[in-house]
C-alpha cells in the first residue's frame, strides 16, 4: 500500500474530477488559539474583519480577509511513524512512465545513510521493487540542517534524471544574517486594517515603530530578539535572516542537539489573532509532515523580550542555498534557462501534493519561497498554509494568488494557479503594475520570443493560469505530468537529440500515415497507374491512438480489454455487459455511463456511424464539461466528415489541456495538411503549411519513433523546396524502424528531383548507394529513376570527376547509364501486371539503348 498521502502515477487524470478532503471543525483550532493567547496575556481575540486590498510593493505578503478564522484539518494520526521516502520509489516510477533506465535516473539521488542500498539499488539486484507505484516517495529524506551538515559530493540531476543541477555554493549561515535588519518602507502594512504604515511623508521620515494612522493599532518593525539572546533555553539567536509575510526570521543555533542551526519564525505582531492562528497551525499539524520537499518544522516555543506578551516562535530546519529569487536576481535580464526552471518546479509540485493529500493548500508559492541546495530543492516558509476550502485571512502574495481565492478559499486549483505564475516568473520578464507587483494577465507569444520558440510551455501556462479554475489542470500531479512532458519537448529543440516520453494519456499509435505519398508516385512506373499526393483522413484517423482509460476508474476492469479490440466485438461485449448490469448480476461502477458511452463512441468512429458517435457525445458533453476525451473523438468524427477546420479547433483544445503530450500535435499536424489541400487562398495555405510544418516538427524532433511525423515533415520540406534538409530529416529514421528502407528510397528520390544543374556527381552516388543497401520490392523503380537522372545530368554537359566511375554498376558515361537504363527498364517491365504497360516499358527501353552500328 502506497504510504500516508502518497499519490500512484495512475491516481489522477486530467480527465477526471477532483476530490479534495474538506477541512474540519474549526472549533478546536480557534480554543487552543485563544488559550495560546491567554496565557501570553494577550487581549482578547478579535474576530475577523474584512479588509481592503490595497497596493503593495513586489512581494509583499497581504492577507485577504475573506470569512470566519481559517480551519485547519490536522493530518490523518497513525499508531505507527511515517514510513521514511524510498529513494527508488520515484525514479522506479519515472522510469516506468519514461522508459528511462533505472540506473541513470539514479543520478537523482543525494546523500543515502544505507550506503548499501544505494549500491543494491544501482545494481539492480532487487527487482521486486522495479514496479512500486508510489512516484512522489522517491525524493530524499536526509535534510540539509544541522550546524555542519554537509551531503557528500554529487551531480544531482532534476527532471528525471534529465537536467543536471547547477552547482549551489554551500553558504555559511553565519554569513548570512542581515547586518542592518530594516523592514523596507514599501513592505509596511498594519497588520490589522492593512493600510499602509511607517512610510516617508511630508512629515519627515517613516518610523519603524507607532500606531496606525487609520486605526489606531500598533506597530512595530523592529526585530523582537537581539543577537546572542537565548530562547526556551535552548536556540542561542544569532540574528536576522529575512522579514516575511508574519514576520522576521531568524537564524539560532540548537544547544541541545549537536549545534545544529535552526530558524525561528516570529510574528509581526503578538497583538495579531488571526496570524497567531496561523503560527499554532504550523505547530499543531506542520510539525506532522515530513517530505523532503517541504522544509522541517521542530518545535514551537514561546519566549518574552522586551515586550509586554510573550512572543511565539516557530522552530524550523535550516535549509542552505539560494532561493529561486535571489538566483533569478543573479542571472539578470537572461533569466533561469527554460529546462532547468521546468526542473526546478518538477521537484516543486510533488510537494504540493504532498500537502494537498493532508488537505492542506500552500498558499504562497513564489520563486522567495523554494530554495536550492547543493543537492535538493525544498519549500520553505509555511506561514501561508490553510486548510483547503477554509476562509478567514488568507496569505498570498500579488502576481501569484488565484484571483478566486476570495470567493473559494485555498483551493487545489489556487495552488496550481501559482505554480503556473511562479514558472512564468522565472522563465519571463513579466510586466509590473505600480506598485511593483507581476500584473495577472496571461504573457503571449507576440510578446515574448520564448513563448514562440517553446510552443508547448505556453500552452502549459494557459492552461495552469485560466481565470476559470475548472480549466486548469485538476491537481499539481497531473500538472506534472505534463511539465514532464514539456521538458522533454524543451530538451530536444534544445539540444538537437530526441527525447521520447511513454504516453500518460494516449494508447500507443495503431499504424503510420502518409510513408509512401512521395514514394508512392513512382510506383506508377509499374502499373501505369495515377497516385495520389494528398493525405486520406481515414488513413490519419486509423492510425492515431486511442484514449486510455484511468488505472484506477472503478470501470478500467471492464472496459480497458476492450479499448483496442474489434469496434463491433466492442458494441456486443458493451451491450451485454449493460444487460448483466441491469438484470443486477453485477454492480454498474459510478463511471461506467461515461466511460462505456467514450468506449461505445470509439467503436462507432471505427465502424464510420458517425451519426450515433455523435450523438452519444452530445449526450456527455452537459455533464463533462472539462473531459478532454470528448473533443478528442468529435474531432476525431469531424475529420471523416472532411471538416477539417473545425477538427483542428478541436484538436487545438485537446493539445492546451495536455500541452506536454505529442498525440494532438501529431493530429493537428495532419489536420492543418489536410486544410492544406482543401484551401486555394495563398494566405491560408501559408498558414496552414507553417502549422503542419511546425507539428510534425515538433513531434518528430522530440520522438524519433513517430515515424509519420517524419514523413510528414519532409512533405512540408519538400514543398518548401529544401530538398537537402528534407533528405536529412529522412536519414534521422531508425534503423529499427520497418519504414527505414522506405525512409531511404524517399531520400535518393528527394536527392535527384532537383533541377540537373543543381545536382552534383556526389548526389547521385549518395541517391545509388541508398538504394544498394535497401532490399525491397520499389528499389528496382527507384534505380529507373536515378539511372534516368543521371543519363539527364550527363546530357546537360556535366561530366565525372573520374573517367572510370560507374553508378550501380554501369559506367558514369552516357553509353553506359544508356545499357543501364535499358536493363532496367527491360527488368521493369517483366514484373508488370498488365501487358499493355509491359509493351510501354518495352518500347521505352529500346529508345534508350546505346546506339551501336549494328
Amino acid at each position: 500500500m502506497p504510504r500516508r498521502g502518497a499519490h500512484t502515477w495512475s491516481t489522477l487524470r486530467t480527465n477526471s474530477s477532483e476530490s479534495v478532503r474538506r477541512p474540519a471543525a474549526e472549533s478546536d483550532l480557534t480554543r487552543a488559539a485563544e488559550e495560546l493567547l491567554a496565557e501570553s496575556g494577550s487581549a482578547e481575540p478579535r474576530s475577523a474583519t474584512d479588509a481592503a486590498s490595497v497596493p503593495s510593493g513586489s512581494g509583499v505578503f497581504v492577507p485577504v480577509t475573506v470569512g470566519a478564522v481559517p480551519a485547519v484539518v490536522a493530518p490523518p494520526q497513525s499508531d505507527s511513524p511515517p514510513a521514511p521516502p524510498d529513494l527508488s520509489d520515484f525514479d522506479r516510477a519515472i522510469a516506468a512512465l519514461t522508459g528511462d533506465d533505472i540506473a541513470r535516473l539514479n543520478s537523482l539521488a543525494g546523500p543515502d545513510d544505507d550506503d548499501d542500498d544505494l549500491e543494491e539499488l544501482l545494481l539492480g539486484d532487487d527487482e521486486d521493487d522495479i514496479d512500486d507505484p508510489d512516484p512522489f516517495a522517491g525524493f530524499e529524506d536526509e535534510m540539509l540542517s544541522g550546524r555542519n551538515a554537509r551531503s557528500r559530493p554529487s551531480v544531482r540531476r532534476l527532471g528525471a534524471g534529465l537536467v543536471a543541477l547547477p552547482r549551489v555554493d554551500p553558504v555559511d549561515p553565519a554569513t548570512a544574517v542581515l547586518a542592518d535588519p530594516v523592514v523596507p518602507e514599501h513592505k509596511r502594512f498594519c497588520w490589522k486594517c492593512q493600510a499602509p504604515n511607517g512610510r516617508s511623508g511630508p512629515e519627515g521620515p517613516g518610523t519603524v515603530a507607532g500606531e496606525c494612522t487609520r486605526c489606531g493599532s500598533a506597530y512595530n518593525y523592529l526585530p523582537a530578539l537581539s543577537a546572542g539572546e537565548v530562547v526556551a533555553e535552548q536556540y542561542v539567536v544569532k540574528g536576522c535572516l529575512a522579514h516575511g509575510g508574519l514576520g522576521w526570521i531568524y537564524l539560532a543555533v540548537d544547544t541541545n542537539v549537536s549545534d545544529r542551526w535552526v530558524v525561528l519564525k516570529g510574528l509581526q505582531n503578538p497583538q495579531d489573532f488571526e496570524a497567531h492562528v496561523v503560527a499554532l497551525a504550523e505547530r499543531q499539524f506542520l510539525s506532522e509532515i515530513t517530505h523532503p520537499g517541504v522544509v522541517k518544522i521542530y518545535n514551537f516555543v514561546k519566549h518574552r523580550s522586551h515586550r509586554e506578551v510573550a512572543d511565539g516562535y516557530i522552530v524550523m530546519e535550516y535549509v542552505g542555498g539560494r532561493s529561486l529569487k535571489k538566483m533569478l536576481d543573479m542571472a539578470g535580464p537572461e533569466r533561469i534557462p527554460v529546462a532547468e526552471t521546468i526542473a526546478y518546479m518538477m521537484e516543486v509540485l510533488p510537494a504540493l501534493d504532498y500537502l494537498h493529500s493532508f488537505g492542506l493548500a500552500y498558499n504562497d508559492l513564489k520563486p522567495d519561497n523554494i530554495m536550492v541546495s547543493d543537492d535538493e530543492v525544498k519549500l520553505i516558509d509555511l506561514g501561508a498554509v490553510a486548510a483547503m476550502e477554509s476562509y478567514g485571512s488568507i496569505y498570498g502574495t500579488p502576481g501569484y494568488q488565484a484571483p478566486e481565492i476570495i470567493e473559494t478559499g485555498p483551493t487545489v486549483a489556487t495552488d496550481v494557479y501559482a505554480a503556473g505564475r511562479t514558472l512564468a516568473a522565472l522563465i519571463l520578464d513579466l510586466h509590473k503594475d505600480s506598485h511593483g507587483n507581476y500584473r495577472t494577465e496571461m504573457p503571449t507569444p507576440d510578446e515574448y520570443p520564448l513563448l514562440r520558440r517553446y510552443p508547448c510551455l505556453h500552452r502549459l501556462l494557459v492552461r495552469a493560469t485560466h481565470t476559470d479554475p475548472s480549466r486548469r489542470f485538476p491537481s499539481t500531479y497531473a500538472m506534472y505530468c505534463q511539465l514532464a512532458g514539456v521538458l522533454r519537448v524543451v530538451l530536444a529543440a534544445d539540444s538537437g537529440r530526441e527525447h521520447p516520453q511513454a504516453s500518460v494519456e494516449f494508447g500507443p499509435l495503431r499504424g503510420d500515415f502518409g510513408i509512401d505519398t512521395l514514394i508512392g508516385q513512382t510506383d506508377g512506373m509499374v502499373d501505369g497507374g495515377h497516385r495520389s499526393l494528398g493525405l486520406d483522413a481515414a488513413a490519419v484517423v486509423a492510425t492515431l491512438p486511442v484514449p486510455l482509460i484511468d488505472a484506477d476508474d472503478p470501470s478500467v476492469q471492464l472496459l480497458s480489454p476492450l479499448l483496442h479490440g474489434d469496434a463491433r466485438q466492442t458494441l456486443d461485449s458493451l451491450r451485454q455487459t449493460s444487460e448483466r448490469i441491469a438484470a443486477g448480476t453485477i454492480d454498474a461502477p459510478e463511471t461506467f455511463e461515461v466511460e462505456g458511452a467514450l468506449t461505445a463512441v470509439r467503436a462507432h468512429l471505427d465502424l464510420g456511424e458517425l451519426g450515433t458517435a455523435l450523438a452519444l457525445l452530445d449526450a456527455l458533453r452537459p455533464s463533462t464539461t472539462t473531459d478532454w476525451r470528448i473533443e478528442w473523438f468529435t474531432g476525431v468524427a469531424d475529420l471523416l466528415e472532411g471538416h477539417y477546420e473545425r477538427a483542428y479547433l478541436r484538436f487545438d483544445e485537446v493539445h492546451t489541456m495536455l500541452p506536454g503530450e505529442l498525440v494532438p500535435a501529431l493530429a493537428l499536424a495532419a489536420t492543418a495538411e489536410l486544410v492544406l489541400q482543401t484551401v486555394a487562398d495563398p494566405d491560408d495555405s501559408d498558414r496552414w503549411h507553417t502549422a503542419a510544418s511546425d507539428f510534425y516538427r515538433l513531434v518528430w524532433q522530440t520522438n524519433h519513433g513517430v515515424v509519420s511525423a517524419a514523413f510528414g515533415l519532409t512533405r512540408r520540406l519538400a514543398a518548401d523546396g529544401e530538398l537537402l534538409q528534407a533528405v536529412q530529416v529522412l536519414d534521422e529514421v531508425p534503423v529499427t524502424s520497418r519504414h527505414h528502407g522506405t525512409a531511404r528510397m524517399t531520400g535518393s528520390l528527394l536527392l535527384v528531383s532537383r533541377p540537373h544543374r543543381e545536382i552534383t556527381e556526389i548526389d547521385l552516388r549518395e541517391a545509388a548507394s541508398r538504394l544498394e543497401l535497401v532490399d525491397e520490392p520499389r528499389a528496382l523503380q527507384m534505380q529507373v529513376v536515378v539511372v534516368g537522372a543521371a543519363l539527364e545530368w550527363l546530357k546537360s554537359r556535366m561530366r565525372p570527376v573520374s573517367a572510370d566511375a560507374t553508378l550501380l554498376g554501369y559506367p558514369l558515361t552516357v553509353a553506359g547509364l544508356r545499357g543501364g537504363l535499358e536493363s532496367r527498364l527491360r527488368a521493369l517491365a517483366r514484373t508488370a501486371p498488365g501487358r499493355l504497360h509491359r509493351y510501354r516499358l518495352i518500347d521505352l527501353a529500346n529508345s534508350v539503348r546505346p546506339h551501336t552500328r549494328w
